[in-house]
């Protein structure tokens, strides 16, 4: 059967959190540098299908869970319900690892717990933009298919169904390919924007789609 996109659920989060270590590493698997490879997906995909202003679509293939994208219509109260409900556990969790000579921790260990830490928000030129983010990942054997436009369509579609008019979202600088494949759909850099930091207004998505 061809593969479909549908939203994301609760059902999901083991798939999400796998993909999320298989192309973290500037869009290629971070396995080999991870001794706790559940890290990347604590951060950057799980809380979305827990915490408040969240959304998520999947893509799934023969029952197999192979792309997503994840993101929030308010940045600022995912932030906030973020630091009430999501980081607290966490910080408790693995804070206590940094000091622990057993835990044999990696580098890459070591710089996801600090993000747990002290999760950096949003820079007022981001919030300025747009208040909605998203990610967006997929699994090697599915992507150069289509799939990644289909994803950012289906996130576009439902931030137009919500009222939102605009969205960025954050990459790897040195993850030029990603780079390109965002350009290629119409996202741009923005005023004040950091490196790695791209963004597209509705209107913007649905005159480039034409």
């Amino acid at each position: 059967m061809a593969p479909i996109i549908r939203p994301a659920t609760k059902a999901d989060l083991s798939a999400l959190s796998n993909i999320c270590l298989l192309t973290a590493n500037a869009g290629t698997s971070s396995e080999h540098l991870h001794s706790h490879p559940v890290l990347p997906g604590l951060i950057y995909a799980l809380p979305y299908l827990s915490l408040e202003s969240t959304w998520g679509f999947v893509l799934e293939h023969d029952g197999e869970v192979v792309g997503y994208t994840l993101g929030a219509f308010d940045t600022r109260k995912f932030e906030e319900s973020a630091e009430a409900g999501w980081w607290p556990s966490l910080r408790a969790r693995y804070t206590p690892l940094l000091q622990d000579s057993d835990a044999a921790l990696t580098p890459a260990d070591k710089a996801y717990i600090n993000t747990i830490i002290t999760f950096p928000r949003a820079s007022d030129a981001m919030m300025a933009f747009a208040p909605a983010h998203l990610h967006i990942d997929i699994l090697p054997s599915h992507q150069r298919q289509g799939w990644g436009r289909k994803l950012i369509a289906r996130a576009m579609e439902n931030l137009k169904e919500n009222d939102v008019k605009s969205v960025w979202l954050g990459m790897d600088p040195k993850n030029t390919e990603a780079a390109a494949f965002y350009s290629r759909l119409g996202f741009r850099k923005f005023e004040g924007a950091e490196e790695g930091i791209m963004g597209i207004t509705v209107h913007e998505w649905e005159e480039h789609a034409v």
